[in-house]
């Protein structure tokens, strides 16, 4: 996992772990710990608990992780 995230130094990701989703620019790789910044909040990640990691697109609609549909009301 190390290896794969330092190739995605300074570009803007989203990475899932456990129940919590966290995007931001890979800044550093120290360790065991992934920094990504977003509005100039620094976040650190310990790159053991990821469980996904993917491209974040540009600021248009966010598209869903592999394997999860969006809930529909009309089957509530």
């Amino acid at each position: 996992m190390k290896d794969f995230l330092a190739t995605k130094m300074g570009q803007e990701i989203e990475v899932v772990c456990d129940a919590a989703s966290i995007t931001g620019k890979v800044t550093k790789l120290e360790n065991n710990v992934l920094f990504l910044e977003k509005d100039k909040v620094t976040c650190f990640v310990n790159i053991d608990k990821i469980v996904v990691v993917w491209d974040k697109k540009g600021k248009g609609k966010k598209s869903q992780p592999p394997g999860f549909r969006p809930i529909i009301d009309e089957f509530m």
